[in-house]
C-alpha cells in the first residue's frame, strides 16, 4: 500500500479522530492511575483497577468505528487485498493501543500497570473486532462495554479460582489464567475479522 494509499485509508475509517481520542485516553489513564493510588484512603497500587479495566475499553470503543469504511459492500469490490490491509489495520491499532497504555503503567508495571493493561487491550480489542464481523463495526463496541461494566460491577478484583477467567478485566497480570482469556479473545476476533471483514 503507497503512502497515499494509506492516507485515505485512514482518512476514511476515521484514523484522525481515533488519533486524537487515543491520546486522550492515555492521559486520562496516567493522571488518574497515579492520583489513585497516591491517595491515602486507596489500597496503594491496587486502586487502579478501574483504570485497567476502563481504559483499555475506551480505546477499544474508539477503535471499532475505524473497522469499515462508510459503505463497505463498496470498499470491497476495489482491487485491493483486504485481507492484508484489515490485519495491518487491526494490528497495527492493537499495538499502538497497547504501547500507549502501558506506558501509563511502566512505573509499577505488575501490580495493575502495564501488564494489565496489555492483557486488557488485547482481549478488548478482540472483541470488538469480532463484533465487527458480526453486528457491523457502528455496534462493535457494545458486547465488550456490556461485558467490561458487568464484570466490573460483579466481580471483585482478586486472584483466585474461576474468577481468573471470567473476570479477567479486573484481575492482577499474575493471574495466569486471566490471560487465556484475553488472548483467546483476541487471536478470534481478529482472525475472524481478517477473514470476512466488518459486517456491511
Amino acid at each position: 500500500m503507497t503512502a497515499r494509499a494509506l492516507r485515505l485509508h485512514l482518512r476514511a475509517r476515521g484514523g484522525p479522530r481515533f488519533g486524537a481520542g487515543l491520546i486522550l485516553v492515555t492521559v486520562f489513564a496516567g493522571v488518574a492511575a497515579q492520583w489513585l493510588a497516591t491517595r491515602p484512603f486507596f489500597d496503594g497500587p491496587a486502586a487502579r483497577v478501574p483504570i485497567v479495566a476502563l481504559a483499555p475499553l475506551l480505546a477499544a470503543l474508539l477503535l471499532a468505528r475505524t473497522l469499515a469504511g462508510a459503505d463497505e459492500s463498496l470498499e470491497r469490490v476495489a482491487p485491493v487485498r483486504w485481507r492484508l490491509v484489515r490485519a495491518a489495520h487491526v494490528g497495527a491499532a492493537t499495538m499502538l493501543v497497547a504501547m500507549l497504555l502501558a506506558a501509563t503503567g511502566l512505573h509499577d508495571p505488575a501490580v495493575y500497570g502495564s501488564y494489565a493493561l496489555v492483557r486488557n487491550t488485547l482481549g478488548c480489542t478482540g472483541l470488538v473486532a469480532g463484533a465487527a464481523v458480526l453486528i457491523g463495526a457502528r455496534l462493535a463496541w457494545l458486547p465488550a462495554f456490556v461485558y467490561v461494566v458487568t464484570v466490573y460491577g460483579a466481580s471483585p478484583a482478586r486472584d483466585g479460582g474461576w474468577e481468573n477467567l471470567w473476570a479477567w478485566p479486573l484481575q492482577p497480570s499474575t493471574a495466569g489464567w486471566s490471560w487465556a482469556p484475553a488472548l483467546a479473545a483476541c487471536a478470534a476476533g481478529a482472525v475472524l475479522y481478517v477473514l470476512r471483514g466488518a459486517r456491511g
